[in-house]
């Protein structure tokens, strides 16, 4: 859940809800502004700022405020032209709907290139570097991406376990062996079916990467390690899930391409040679593409 709309559904008292008015109406221009002044802003005093930043379980009001900020900051920018949920309209051409869509997907992966974090990539790299497999819990659509990424993965000697049936989830991790780490995508990080695995892994110290959101979940708490994806698609008033899957889709992208990366010559080499064999035979009448 994002900050924003915990500051909304929260249980406050009437002043605390006229500071958490206040603070959502001004949004960014309440960067500059010290607690006094937005407490007075609100007509409130400024203790009142520290009993809402504790019941949000933030450790005060200068953490609160921060984070506040970071996440209004995401949400402002990138998105500015084009709506993820109705990229198109009624009546477009066929080739303003392409343009559009290519520009959807462009957008979501520079907003996702902009939540991505060099030490939450290397975390994740660490965690799949010793493990002696990577078991991926996911749902729907996201486990068709994933299948990409097993793929990928296992084209380079890496061991990549997907959990086909959602009803095996919970079963799989709790089977999980001790030396393997998890992947998880989940896009609101509270897939019932996927907590209850979590929950499991982590009582067997299975390390968990997560793809999910900006906000805050039950996922995202018992994480060690969390890359966050686009986040600008409602739950169902949307013509596709066309941000998120490209959003997906690249980092799992960017996880394959840096583990192939630990061992650039070898994996690069292998890949070549493999390939001499596989596709022999197969011929192209293109120039680019023939080898």
């Amino acid at each position: 859940m994002l900050i924003r709309e915990r500051l909304e559904e929260c249980d406050f008292s009437n002043s605390e809800r006229a500071i958490v008015d206040f603070i959502l109406d001004k949004k960014q221009d309440i960067k500059d502004m010290t607690t006094k002044e937005i407490a007075q802003g609100a007509f409130a005093s400024p203790s009142t700022l520290v009993r809402i930043a504790r019941k949000m379980d933030f450790g005060g009001w200068n953490e609160l405020k921060e984070a506040f900020l970071k996440e209004e900051e995401y949400l402002q920018s990138h998105f500015q032209e084009i709506d993820a949920n109705l990229p198109f309209q009624k009546g477009d051409s066929i080739m303003a709907i392409a343009g559009k869509i290519a520009a959807l997907r462009k957008e979501a992966i520079d907003d996702t290139r902009s939540l991505l974090t060099h030490d939450e990539l290397q975390k994740a790299m660490l965690y799949m570097r010793k493990a002696s497999f990577v078991g991926v819990y996911a749902v729907s659509n996201n486990l068709i991406l994933a299948r990409e990424f097993q793929h990928n993965m296992t084209r380079i000697g890496k061991k990549v376990e997907l959990c086909q049936l959602q009803g095996e989830i919970v079963y799989t991790a709790y089977m999980a062996e001790s030396t393997s780490c998890a992947l998880i995508i989940s896009y609101s990080g509270e897939t019932p079916v996927l907590v209850r695995g979590a929950d499991i892994l982590k009582k067997h110290k299975i390390p968990v990467i997560l793809i999910t959101n900006i906000g805050e979940s039950s996922l995202s708490r018992m994480a060690d390690c969390v890359l966050r994806i686009c986040t600008r698609e409602r739950q169902y008033s949307k013509i596709a899930t066309f941000t998120t899957d490209s959003s997906i889709a690249y980092l799992l992208d960017v996880l394959y391409s840096c583990m192939f990366a630990l061992d650039y010559e070898k994996n690069l080499q292998m890949k070549i040679n493999a390939g001499r064999v596989i596709e022999r035979g197969r011929e192209s009448t293109v120039e680019i593409i023939r080898e």
